[in-house]
């Protein structure tokens, strides 16, 4: 009898040292599992992110030289939805970017929050390239029904021909550029032009099987072809637009830090009347100070030693010119009426824009040319660089609107940057 329950108690204390331990480890797995539970996979989201941003941001710039092609060959009514897909397209992209940058701000929130971030990017991206890959397909098939291939590769050979003849004037071009203002921008966009001129030989190759292939009987035989070739010569225009768009930046930069030059005269010397009336010593002592940088910068601005960076000096001269026009502001508050702060401003806000636009511009002809080799990164900045400058540019305050196209200027900078570490490496 005492054997017998000394049995069943054994038995009894072996369950329940063996329910102890199980409770005991699922207790530990749970506390151990719930710290890598939020960051599980978070290097892997952030990465996917970065790859569908890349991909969509290529995607549309291709879709706008398919939608202009779409336009032309079938009109605008049966491109409406086309055209309706790319902009909804756009703006997702648009969102993806914004939580793209805030997410590199997100260090301090919850690794939870960061995973619900980055999987918010990645079904914004999958969403915009879903519109434009559909929108792809319906004009594949529509092309297949509609296309006239005898007038389209008469067209196609017209748009090689002319596309052929602006890439010597674009390397014509560069040697100004590098000449006049910066030595290695030749460089940087070499591989443009060469791929360009590689673009249109394949559009050529394309056109010329075309051509081969053309019967009274047979057109859907050459939709292929025909459609290679609208891509390559959509892409060697895209090239070659690049290159004009940072010529003409440039050129506008250069002929803005002249006219800036010029003015900085009268307004120094309404500056320095303004020194005199300074309430205290320290503040005429910061508004000396300003007005030194701003005599510096125009004397180096008016330097004509070529080559000269013209978006450089630029940059020199606005921020100098900010910097005073801060001191005065703040020295001079209560003699400075709100008419003279708004015209000060009006008066900055156009270098600003001009500097901004020449930038933004100079970047994307950057990563236009670099391709895909140009990451998430310097794409996000960009893109918070070309929204800064449209916000700058509708702003009706001119103080609102100085204060975002500088935020533009720094944000276009920081792609620059970031651009030409990834093509480095």
């Amino acid at each position: 009898m005492l054997t017998g329950l000394t049995a069943a108690l054994a038995i009894i204390g072996v369950i329940v040292a063996g329910a102890l331990i199980v409770g005991i480890a699922m207790l530990f797995r749970n506390r151990e599992g719930a710290k890598p539970s939020g960051a599980a996979g978070l290097p892997a989201l952030r990465t996917r992110a970065n790859v569908l941003l890349v991909a969509l941001d290529e995607a549309l710039a291709a879709a706008d030289n398919e939608l202009g092609f779409a336009v032309a060959q079938f009109g605008e009514a049966k491109t409406a939805d086309y055209a309706a897909a790319v902009a909804k397209a756009r703006s997702m992209a648009t969102a993806a970017f914004r939580l793209r940058r805030e997410l590199d701000d997100a260090y301090v929130e919850p690794v939870t929050k960061q995973r619900e971030m980055a999987l918010q990017i990645i079904a914004y991206s999958e969403a915009a390239q879903e519109q434009l890959d559909s929108q792809d397909r319906n004009f594949s098939s529509l092309r297949v029904e509609e296309l006239e291939a005898p007038a389209s590769v008469k067209a196609l050979s017209e748009r090689i021909t002319e596309a052929a003849a602006r890439v010597g004037p674009a390397r014509a071009t560069l040697t100004r550029l590098a000449a006049a203002y910066r030595p290695d921008i030749a460089a940087e966009h070499e591989r443009a032009i060469t791929e360009a001129g590689e673009r249109l030989a394949a559009a050529q190759t394309s056109v010329a099987g075309a051509e081969k292939q053309l019967s009274p009987a047979g057109v859907n035989a050459v939709v292929g072809d025909l459609r290679a070739a609208e891509q390559s010569v959509a892409a060697a225009t895209t090239l070659l637009d690049s290159i004009d768009s940072v010529a003409a930046q440039l050129d506008d930069a250069a002929a803005t830090v002249k006219t800036l030059v010029a003015a900085q005269k009268a307004d120094l010397a309404e500056a320095r009347s303004e020194r005199d009336a300074a309430p205290d010593a320290d503040s005429g002592a910061a508004i000396v100070d300003a007005i030194d940088a701003v005599e510096k910068a125009v004397a180096a601005c008016s330097d004509k030693k070529r080559p000269s960076d013209p978006i450089e000096k630029l940059d020199l001269l606005n921020g100098a010119i900010a910097e005073l026009d801060t001191e005065l502001d703040t020295a001079l508050a209560t003699a400075r009426n709100q008419a003279q702060r708004l015209e000060h401003a009006r008066a900055a806000l156009a270098g600003t824009l001009v500097s901004a636009r020449s930038q933004v511009a100079a970047v994307r002809g950057f990563i236009t040319a670099g391709g895909r080799g140009v990451g998430a990164d310097a794409r996000t900045r960009l893109r918070e660089a070309e929204r800064e400058l449209a916000v700058a540019e509708a702003e009706a305050d001119p103080v609102e609107a100085l204060d975002a196209a500088r935020r533009a200027v720094t944000h276009a900078r920081d792609a620059d940057a970031l651009a030409r570490y990834d093509a480095q490496h």
